[in-house]
Parts: structure tokens; C-alpha cells; sequence
């Protein structure tokens, strides 16, 4: 179904976890950042600073042939206008690209996010019109389907303990992608007595958001084969959930 992806977010400028992606990156077919590579609540360095850093690290992950895809993020968009731009990230799949592609001779339909909470004016449309791309890419090929969404659904266990998304559980049941990656809450998966967890459904669709443990030596991350996705967070049991049922 899928190709071997990795699927890592909420980095917030930890060198040492792009450092651990960069590393682990080349035993996966498609690397995937849900979004929140900087971190603008930090005296450590400027939002200027990091935008170039992050840009530099991503370059380097590029050079390593594995194709890439970064979704945006609320810290991201903070100052808007700066994905995308540096010299080696041209293949990059940036916010905003939702189409079919051919990763490891499998095919997929791949659709990657804007930010939903700083631009909440003009994020709906662009959201929307990222879904209806991917659904008819997934219509005219019958790939399966992942989407790259930052923020989770509002009321899922994926977005225990906070406020999220009102508009993502509708473009979920209507257009039926097999998997959305989120992230952006970063206690849910561990918020067990609220009811959180790192996955759900809406229809058929998995939902899954791998959370963010601080201070750790690597990131709670997402690794996706063929009809399963596994979930791995530091100091927790590895869990593991197939995409179709």
C-alpha cells in the first residue's frame, strides 16, 4: 500500500533531533515533517537564524536522494514566505503540492498542508483546495492516499487536552484520504485519563498524531509499511495499527 515512510513533526529548532532524522532518514523510501521546525517562543536564536538553519539542514537531508515533504506549521507560519526557498530543496514537496508520485516503484498521492492557525482567514480555502486536488488524484489513479494536516480534528483522541481543527473532520469524511498525518498537540498521545491517544478514525480513515516528548535523545516518531503504522515515542511500548481495516 504505502512505501517506507517516516513521519517525524514538532522538531522546534532541537538540532539534535534533525540530526537523528538526518541519520535514520536513508532506511526509508519518503521522509515526511508534519510541520513546527522552529520555535519561536526560544532567546536561543531568532526566528531569522533558525528559518536559516532549518532551511541548511534541509538541504543536507535532500542531498541524501530520499525524496521529502514538509508541512507547515503554526510556528512555521509565524513569518510567513520562508519554506521553500534555498538553494538544493527544488524537489522538495512543500505545502501546497498535492498529487501523485511514484516513490521506491509504488504510487501514491501525496497532499501537504498549510498552516491552519495563524493564517485562520485564508487557511480554510487552501486547505480545502489541497483536499479536493488529492481526492481527485486518488479518484483518477486509486493510490492510496496520505495528507500532511498540522493541526488535528477538534474532539478526537489525537487532540486530547486542547483545542484544534473544526474544519478537518469534515474534509476528512467527505473526501475519505487513508491516512492524515497531525501533530501540533503534543501531549495527546500520553493524555490517557482525557482520553487521548496517537490514533483514531473518522470513517475509514486513520488519523494519527505521534506527539511530542521533550527532552529526549529522539523524537516521537511515525514509520509507515505497507497497510501498518507504527508509533514510537521515548520510554514507550512500540504500537502498531493497520491503516484499512
Amino acid at each position: 500500500m504505502f512505501p517506507r515512510i517516516l513521519a517525524v513533526s514538532d522538531l522546534h529548532a532541537n538540532w539534535e533531533w534533525f540530526a537523528w532524522v538526518n541519520r535514520h532518514a536513508h532506511r526509508f523510501d519518503l521522509v515526511c515533517l508534519g510541520g513546527d521546525l522552529c520555535e519561536i517562543f526560544t532567546e536561543r536564536a531568532t526566528l531569522k537564524d533558525q528559518h536559516q538553519s532549518i532551511l541548511h539542514r534541509l538541504s543536507r537531508l535532500a542531498a541524501n536522494g530520499r525524496p521529502l515533504a514538509v508541512a507547515e506549521g503554526n510556528h512555521d507560519a509565524a513569518r510567513p514566505g520562508w519554506l521553500g526557498q534555498g538553494p538544493g530543496l527544488e524537489k522538495v514537496m512543500w505545502p501546497g503540492f498535492s498529487e501523485e508520485i511514484c516513490i521506491a516503484g509504488q504510487t501514491l498521492v501525496l497532499s501537504v498542508c498549510h498552516d491552519t492557525v495563524v493564517d485562520g482567514v485564508n487557511a480554510p480555502g487552501r486547505v480545502a483546495a489541497v483536499f479536493e486536488a488529492g481526492a481527485t488524484a486518488r479518484d483518477r489513479t486509486g493510490s492510496p492516499w496520505l495528507v500532511l494536516h498540522h493541526e488535528p480534528p477538534e474532539g478526537t483522541p489525537i487532540c486530547a487536552g486542547a483545542d484544534g481543527n473544526r474544519l478537518l473532520s469534515g474534509l476528512v469524511a467527505r473526501h475519505r484520504p487513508d491516512l492524515v498525518i497531525c501533530a501540533h498537540i503534543h501531549e495527546a498521545p500520553f493524555e490517557k485519563p482525557l482520553g487521548g491517544h496517537w490514533h483514531c478514525r473518522i470513517g475509514h480513515t486513520l488519523l494519527v498524531n505521534a506527539g511530542q516528548w521533550p527532552k529526549r535523545r529522539w523524537p516521537c516518531h511515525l514509520q509507515i509499511e505497507g497497510n501498518i503504522v507504527t508509533w514510537l515515542a521515548p520510554g514507550h511500548r512500540r504500537e502498531s495499527v493497520r491503516i484499512r481495516e
